[in-house]
Order: C-alpha cells, then structure tokens, then sequence
C-alpha cells in the first residue's frame, strides 16, 4: 500500500464531499503518477490555503466516471474512492503539528515550500510519513478540535 497526496481547495473539497466522496479526479499532468496507483492505497487529502489535512480515501478501482463533479476543473484522471477520514476544514489538522516528525518538514527551513512534497497531487509520501499522518487525522476524527479558518484563504 502506497499513501499519496491529493490536493484541494477549499472549493473542490466542498464539491467532492457534496458529490457523494466517491471520485477523486486529477488532472492530465498527473498521468504517470496514477498509473502507479493501486487499489487499496490511501490518497491523503491536504488542503491548501488553510494548510490543513482533511482526509483519508483509500481506492477502490480507476474510475471512467466523467460527471461534472468540479465545476470548472475536469480532473479527468479518475478513481473510485471509499471515504475513510472526511473532516470539516475547521477540524482539519493543521500542517504546523507535523514540524519535526516527517521528512518534508523538518523545520523551519522547509515550512512553505515542504521539500515540494505538496506542490502537486499524487505525489507519493514515504511508509512512515503517511502512517503518522493518517494517524494524526484518525485521531483528529476521534478528538474534534476547532481551529476558525479564514475564510480569504479558503
């Protein structure tokens, strides 16, 4: 099993949930990448803006479902998803917890840019930096705890 990252706005994120949080869409530059997607490995859903992990999906299957999920973005790249982590923004955890305890964020030094590891999705996480994130978000689901979010950076 392989942890990926899959990135949201605060938009998309919205959209996807209110599809049903069945299909998790990429675009074409994310080709070479799903091709090494497998069912039963685990997209890790980051949003952006907020700085803020929200989510676990594990994958069921590639995906030839084309509905309108994103309004203007097509993500045609597709896969079947089951929800196991869905977290409201405000209950997300935020970036700041993993400084120090994963690779791409070290310290100081790697905050905003984070080695790149978020620059794009399906950008493979290591075993261990993906299980303490999922990890840290199951026990975000157990032990809610409101952060506001702003809403100019949603």
């Amino acid at each position: 099993m392989t942890y990926w990252i899959d990135l949201f706005t605060g938009e998309t994120w919205k959209q996807f949930r209110d599809a049903g949080s069945r299909i998790s869409g990429f675009s074409m530059n994310s080709k070479s990448a799903a091709a090494k997607v497998k069912p039963g490995d685990v997209f890790l859903c980051y949003l952006t803006g907020v700085m803020r992990w929200v989510g676990a999906l594990r994958v069921t299957a590639s995906s030839k479902n084309t509905d309108p999920i994103w309004g203007k973005g097509l993500f045609p790249i597709r896969f079947e998803v089951e929800p196991i982590i869905e977290l409201e923004p405000e209950y997300g955890m935020p970036m700041a917890e993993l400084e120090g305890k994963v690779a791409f964020y070290q310290g100081a030094k790697d905050r905003g840019k984070f080695k790149g590891i978020i620059r794009k999705s399906l950008n493979p996480l290591s075993a261990k930096d993906g299980e303490l994130i999922f990890n840290l978000l199951d026990d975000s689901k157990i032990n809610p705890n409101f952060l506001p979010v702003d809403p100019n950076q949603h």
